[in-house]
Parts: C-alpha cells; structure tokens; sequence
C-alpha cells in the first residue's frame, strides 16, 4: 500500500526512529560488528530488517527468514537470494537448535489471534536462540481502529509467551497518522512529539534466552522497570 512505503516522509521517520535505538542497543551488548552476526526473523514479510542487518555488516548466509504470505516471501526471494527465507507459519521453524545469536518478531503476534499459536511461535523463537542471545518483539501497544484484524500486545502478553526470558521495555513510534501528517509539513517535530509517551503507539521488548551469565542490556527511557 501507497501509505506503507518508506518513500513516506512519516514512514521514513518512524523507521529511522527504531533503527536508531536498536543501533544504541547493539552497542550496549557489545556488537560493534555484525560480521558474525547469526540472525532469525519470525513474519519477516518481504526483507526488509533482515536487509538491513546486512547493511549494517551481517553476512547474508548467517540470516534467515520465514514468512506465512508466499507472495511477500517470493519478492524476499527476488531481493535477497543469498538470505534464507522459509514459507509457512512460525509455528515450525525449520532451523536448527540454538542456532542465532537474535532473533525478532517485529509486527507479528498482533496479527496472530489465537494464544496457543502465539505460544507455539514464541517457543519456536526461544528454540532457534542461543543462551544468552536476544529476542526483540515490536509491536503495536494500542488497538489501531483503521484495522479490526490486529490487535495490541502487551508486556503481560509477552511476559506469558516468554516466560523464562528476562525482559526490558522501550516505547516507540509517534502514532503513525501524527507521523504521517507531520513528515509532510514538518519532519522537525517528529522528536518533540515523540518524546510524549502518550503518543507512542508500539513498544520493542528486549528478552534475553536465559542460559548466559552475560549482563543484561540497559534500556535508557524505559516504561518498563525489568523482567
């Protein structure tokens, strides 16, 4: 759709947003490089984070991708032949144990209705990580009226599907028609506005795989005061 492409002023702004903080994130961990960087993406729909990994340094045979949509999975393929993308649910991940170092669901369980699937993927998500790697879950903390068929996750929801992970939660993203309004006329208050934790419609939420003795990554600007 027209109004989701990143050509969007608004759009541009809450991606460049994120990917800012996940940046300031990786630093924290310790991942000054991503050459070695394995990587999984649950509803990874056309690329686009898993693209962006590799600009930032991962090598594309250490990501993998797996996607419900067999069109978007099919442009995935067209783009980035050298990535793994697998089609089907996440419910069954066809990758081995342990075998990432991050794994993310970045809009995925507020499209998926049914609890026990959201349980069967986030158990699949914490299988293909590694003790100690990262999980990353974005998704919308408030329901989008324009769209019946999603609905908002919550740190409860996620506590209940990871319940062994350790977590921390960072509010994001200025409501996207406010975004998308003001990345027209004036990209400046993108910030300010953003800054109003009322107006952050979605939240990133860091889970760790238990299984390391490495420190948890600190979270300035959290909601969320820990696990």
């Amino acid at each position: 759709m027209a109004d989701q492409s990143i050509l969007q002023p608004g759009n541009l702004l809450m991606v460049q947003e994120r990917e800012r903080y996940l940046a300031g994130l990786f630093r924290r961990v310790g991942w000054h490089s991503l050459a070695h960087l394995r990587a999984f993406e649950a509803g990874c729909s056309t690329g686009y984070n898993l693209r962006m990994l590799v600009q930032w340094g991962a090598r594309p045979e250490h990501l993998a991708g797996q996607d419900l949509d067999g069109e978007a999975v099919r442009y995935f393929r067209s783009r980035s032949p050298e990535i793994r993308v697998h089609e089907g649910s996440a419910e069954r991940v066809p990758e081995p144990d342990q075998a990432f170092d991050l794994s993310l669901a970045f809009t995925l369980f507020s499209s998926v209705p049914d609890e026990d699937v959201a349980q069967r993927i986030a158990a699949e998500v914490v299988r293909v990580t590694r003790p100690g790697g990262l999980i990353l879950v974005y998704d919308m903390r408030r329901r989008n009226p324009r769209n019946p068929k999603v609905h908002p996750v919550s740190a409860e929801d996620v506590r209940r599907w990871f319940p062994r992970c350790p977590m921390r939660v960072k509010t994001l993203t200025l409501a996207p028609p406010i975004a998308r309004a003001i990345g027209r006329f004036a990209p400046w208050l993108y910030g300010p506005l953003a800054a109003v934790p009322l107006l952050r419609t979605h939240a990133l939420y860091v889970l760790r795989r238990p299984g390391a003795l490495t420190p948890f990554p600190s979270i300035s600007g959290s909601e969320d005061q820990g696990p």
